[in-house]
């Protein structure tokens, strides 16, 4: 965007009423990116910097980042909160029905529940097979899993470790980005980065995805094939959700993406026979002296 024509914000003011007042100053690319932004402000929270531009009808994802660079945001993951939260207005969450403020926990308790079993119905018959086939054939061929997730993507990550360890596989995970930067740096043939990350935009999980190529295979989880995750990845196991937690981070994705690393577990130790069965035996066996 020229510098010239930029939108000046004065103490952030709403993305909605910027846009609305000042759009048609902008160039003719920035005008169509702004005006699917204000037609459809739901959906564009939901979208990755691949669909608004190709939906705008932009040459490159670059005129996507001039345009939220423009409104002042230093990333696409802090412009989408930002006009998430404008139009979520006092509503939490939304995957079956918002919840409100003065919901009380038996309300809150009916709607996440509910809100969860239909995002997991909705993944189950979204979620190729296929995927997740190839997905248990490289972690069978991989030599060493190097997992990759942090934030909330970080609890994910340590589930899929302590799983895949206990059927035997060499797993390496932290919470320290740069620890992991030189875990991912010092790849092996046959070593297979597993990334977790919802928007597939992280920048610590991207880069270090990016840099194992082409050494090692990459496996994504995310929500977004065509996330700049996604399109790194051999494989790409992507879910869906409709929710939009706004204030907090995602919830019931989570659930989800755990019951992937679920699947792939037993799918795992299905394949290995006795051998599993035995490493699952002696995995329990050595953690017993931990139970009273």
């Amino acid at each position: 965007m020229d510098n010239n024509k930029k939108i000046i914000l004065k103490q952030r003011a709403p993305i909605l009423q910027q846009l609305s007042r000042n759009g048609n100053s902008l160039p003719k690319i920035q005008q169509k990116i702004g005006k699917l932004i204000v037609n459809n402000p739901s959906k564009v929270t939901k979208m990755s910097i691949s669909q608004i531009a190709q939906e705008a009808g932009a040459k490159s994802e670059a005129s996507v980042v001039h345009f939220y660079r423009g409104l002042g945001f230093e990333s696409f993951s802090d412009f989408k909160v930002n006009l998430a939260a404008e139009i979520a207005g006092n509503t939490f969450y939304h995957v079956y029905e918002d919840i409100k403020i003065g919901d009380d926990i038996e309300a809150i308790e009916n709607k996440i529940f509910s809100g969860s079993i239909k995002v997991l119905n909705d993944n189950m018959n979204f979620i190729d097979s296929k995927t997740l086939n190839d997905t248990v054939e490289l972690i069978e061929k991989s030599k060493r899993i190097i997992l990759i997730g942090f934030a909330s993507s970080a609890a994910i990550a340590t589930y899929a470790h302590f799983y895949f360890s206990l059927l035997g596989f060499d797993c390496h995970f932290t919470t320290d980005a740069h620890i992991s930067s030189i875990l991912a740096a010092n790849l092996e043939i046959n070593d297979l980065i597993f990334a977790i990350s919802y928007s597939g935009e992280s920048r610590d999980v991207v880069v270090q995805a990016k840099q194992a190529k082409p050494l090692a295979k990459v496996i994504a989880l995310t929500g977004f094939a065509d996330s700049p995750l996604g399109k790194i990845a051999d494989v790409c196991i992507t879910t869906v959700s409709e929710e939009m937690n706004y204030r907090t981070d995602a919830m019931v994705s989570r659930i989800v993406q755990l019951a992937v690393i679920d699947t792939l577990f037993v799918s795992l130790a299905i394949r290995k026979g006795n051998t599993g069965l035995n490493n699952l035996l002696k995995a329990r066996q050595s953690l017993s002296y931990l139970k009273i």
